[in-house]
């Protein structure tokens, strides 16, 4: 499952080392970045983007939340029940 792909900082920015991109796993940092989106958010693919910040403002129930954040990850072609664990260590 894991995916290679040019690595972000925390601040969003590309890490660069010596002047090259890093490149590693990036599985999480697509999941990050999936679930802070907006549906609209991505060209290419606008129903993609979970609008979890909306989701959580709005009090929703914890599995309101996990069922978004399910069908979004599967949108991208990934299992929620493979990473959930790593998602939950992430969060909190």
């Amino acid at each position: 499952m894991a995916g290679k792909g040019i690595l972000l900082g925390k601040d969003l920015d590309l890490q660069v080392h010596n002047g090259s991109l890093i490149v590693g796993d990036s599985t999480m940092q697509e999941v990050s970045i999936i679930l802070q989106m907006n549906q609209g958010e991505q060209k290419f693919f606008p129903a993609l983007g979970a609008n979890i910040i909306q989701l959580v403002r709005a009090k929703y129930s914890r599995f309101d939340i996990e069922n978004r954040v399910k069908v979004h990850l599967e949108l991208d072609g990934k299992s929620y029940d493979q990473i959930k664990e790593q998602i939950k260590t992430i969060i909190g």
